[in-house]
Parts: C-alpha cells; structure tokens; sequence
C-alpha cells in the first residue's frame, strides 16, 4: 500500500492525584514531519510527544491530539498555516497523558474527548497538565458519529486500554484510523503501552484492537513511531501481544509467581527504585497482564479463557 510521502515540511504524564504518580517526559522524538496521508487529511511525526492529526475541512480545521509542549504544537499549528489558511476551530484529544500542548489553541477551541479522559485532565495536579481554561467542551460516551466542517467522523472508545478515557477516531470516507498510543512502534513488538495508573488495561487494549479492526480502514496512524500501519500490521501487533498474554497466562495457570514470570521474560525481579523525582516505575506490560489475570479468579476473560482478543 502506498502513502504519499511528500513530507510540507518540517502531552506529558497526566497524573490523577489519587494515583501513583506516573513520570513526566518530555517525549522528542525529532524534528517534526508533516506529511498528507490521502485527501485533505495529514499527521505530523516527529517534535514533543504523540504523533497528531489534522483535516481541512470546508471551514476551519479539525486537530487530533496536543503535543507534550506548547512549543511543539506551534510548530504543528505554524505548519497547518503553510497549507491553509483556514482556522483551527475543533481539537480532539485521544487520551490524557499528552495534552499540555493544548495551551498553544485559541481559548474559542471546541476541545472533544472521551468523558473519562475529561475527568483524568480535570483531577490532574500533574505539572505538564492542560491549562484550566482548555478542558473539553464536548465529551463522548462510546460511539458517537458527527459531522464537523464538512469532515464526516466516528468517535469510539471500547473500553480502557491505554488509559481509562482512549478514544478512537475513525475517517470513514478516507478510511482512516487515528489508533493514538493503542498502537506504537517505540517498543518492542511485544509491547505496548498501558497506564495503570490511568487506569488503563491489556484486556482492554484487545478489545480496542480488535475493534479497530473491524473498521473498514487501510490506514492506522499510530500515536509514536515513523511510520503508518495497514490492517494487516495491527493484525501482526495483536498476535504479537495475544502470543505473550498466552504465556503469561500458561505461567499464572502454574502457579508462578510475578517474578517468576517477569524472569521468564527478562525483567529485572528486583524491587523497583524512584527515579531522580520520588516517581516509581509503571508496571510493565508483563506485570499488568499477571496482574489483570490474578485479580479475579473466577474471571473467564482474564484467567480461564485466557484469550482476550476473541
């Protein structure tokens, strides 16, 4: 499948103060890169944080996610100003943890998010955290279609996944997917990201795959990494990971411990230490799925079935 690839030229750890606190970054990942995917939809790669989006629309232009820093989303906004002139009017926010950028947007913003991604930004005491005056004007449940500038979209949001509040966005015209952090390449294959402290879920994660999946889409643009996705690259990431869930739940089946599991895999079993600003180490990926499928024993999804994305 090709891509146009003519490059037009060159969010941060929200914590919930309840939680523990999860660390901040600043996430740069080079110089930003815009490039159009197909019709009048483009995503920038590249600058502070999470890969974002945009469509021109009949009369303003929609964005998708906030760079980690209000530098970087001027960048983006600067590069949106090269190809139209048209105002930015409607930022969609995928998920909570890369949203600081939204402080370069104009306080008119319509600012669209999944009602449990608002209740995080809200409840944050994180210091990279949105500005007070650019929480979201609209919120969606779990599956809400509208028609914003001429742009026809679908909101979806399976379940917790990334973080409690992932929402999907869906082109069906272009047959478009912005996966957000659902999907990465900034890890290992086997891994992707999962906040428990956002209260997020590898079985969630599944099911958000699994659904995105059933789109009728050729193109996933993914929250980090250099590249896009076809259908059958998320394919391949779900196996992956449904291979390395099999596994820990064939060991949890056992009775082995969570380091005894973690060793299986080659992490580190030792007690984890803070870093530099009293912030422990999230849970890998390793751990939350021992953890999910240890939690409830008498649960089909996580321990008997052991097969989350059916």
């Amino acid at each position: 499948m090709k891509f146009e690839s003519k490059l037009i030229g060159c969010a941060m750890a929200t914590v919930l103060a309840a939680l523990a606190p999860v660390a901040s970054a600043q996430l740069v990942s080079g110089p930003l890169k815009v490039a159009n995917i197909r019709d009048n939809v483009y995503w920038a790669e590249g600058g502070a944080g999470v890969n974002t989006g945009f469509i021109v629309g009949t009369t303003g232009v929609i964005v998708i996610d906030a760079k980690t820093t209000e530098d970087s989303q001027k960048e983006v906004l600067a590069e949106i100003a090269k190809i139209t002139l048209k105002p930015v009017d409607t930022v969609i926010i995928t998920h909570s943890d890369h949203i600081k950028g939204i402080a370069a947007f104009p306080s008119s913003v319509t600012i669209i998010a999944q009602e449990n991604c608002k209740k995080e930004m809200e409840t944050s005491h994180a210091r990279d955290a949105a500005p007070a005056d650019r929480m979201p004007t609209k919120t969606v449940a779990t599956d809400e279609t509208m028609t914003i500038d001429g742009v026809h979209l679908r909101l979806l949001h399976w379940a917790p996944a990334h973080t409690s509040g992932d929402l999907v966005v869906y082109l069906p015209d272009q047959k478009i997917v912005f996966a957000e952090d659902l999907l990465v390449t900034d890890r290992p294959p086997d891994d992707t990201p999962v906040h428990a402290a956002l209260h997020g879920s590898a079985a969630g994660w599944f099911e958000n795959v699994k659904g995105m999946l059933a789109l009728d889409a050729d193109t996933y643009v993914l929250g980090h990494g250099e590249s896009l996705f076809t259908k059958d690259d998320a394919r391949k990431k779900m196996a992956l990971l449904q291979g390395k869930w099999d596994k820990v739940h064939a060991m949890v089946m056992q009775g082995k411990s969570l380091n005894e599991v973690k060793a299986a895999f080659g992490e580190s079993t030792a007690p984890p230490t803070p870093n530099a600003q009293g912030n422990l180490p999230e849970p890998t990926l390793t751990e939350i799925m021992y953890n999910e499928m240890t939690k409830d024993t008498h649960s089909s999804k996580n321990t008997k079935g052991g097969t989350p994305s059916e």
